[in-house]
């Protein structure tokens, strides 16, 4: 496989992932998001909606977060809570990467109402962040859990399913160029024989007819 054929494997791959999980969300969501209080979105049967502007919660003490070489933080996870930390039925935790530091978290907290999208459409939080949140909460079950991610934009349709169907021409093209369908097929060595004994046969004749003709002009 040549280097331009990996080339396009990989985005066409990216772009196609990428693609299809924005469209998953736009498709489960509204352009304008709907206002939800967290205790509604705690219920089993709380709105499916993924774009949503949750009011009337508090914050978790418990904070999990991915710290960078230089010390800065580079998401961090935390609990949205009812009164006295009491978590709902279906756990919300919301999840950003514009904290960097605690002064960053201390102007997070005082938000009063958060915008953003749910992410994980399957529900759940990833194995590491859900083992960290069960040190801190161990009687909370987090295999429901949503995680909304604070000031997400929300996708929109007009960019996600015309970036699929890129991914996915990509792939057929590296696809075709690995299997050899874009290859030019050359005429068999005897066809191109054949078609210069008769070019020359044709030739041959036309000179022929031209002697033939000579002495009748002489004539004239």
């Amino acid at each position: 496989m040549s280097y331009i054929t990996r080339i396009l494997f990989l985005l066409g791959i990216a772009a196609t992932i990428f693609g299809v999980m924005e469209s998953m969300l736009a498709f489960n969501g509204t352009s304008e998001p709907e206002e939800v209080t967290l205790t509604a979105l705690g219920q089993p049967d709380g709105t499916d909606n993924v774009h949503l502007t949750i009011t009337d919660f508090e914050y978790g003490e418990g904070v999990v977060f991915e710290e960078k070489k230089n010390g800065d933080w580079n998401q961090i996870w935390i609990p949205l809570v009812l009164p006295g930390e009491t978590w709902t039925e279906r756990p919300i935790v919301a999840n950003t990467s514009a904290v960097k530091n605690e002064v960053d978290l201390e102007q997070l907290v005082q938000r009063r109402s958060l915008t953003g999208v749910v992410t994980n459409i399957s529900k759940g939080l990833g194995g590491e962040k859900k083992k960290q949140f069960n040190m801190m909460y161990p009687d909370v079950n987090l295999d429901e859990a949503l995680v909304f991610q604070v000031d997400r934009r929300f996708p929109s349709l007009l960019f996600t399913i015309p970036l699929t169907l890129v991914g996915v021409v990509l792939l057929l093209v590296a696809a075709g160029i690995t299997f050899g369908f874009f290859k030019h097929k050359e005429k068999p060595a005897a066809e191109h024989q054949m078609d210069s004994g008769s070019a020359w046969a044709e030739e041959s004749d036309n000179s022929e007819e031209n002697i033939n003709h000579r002495p009748e002009d002489r004539n004239n």
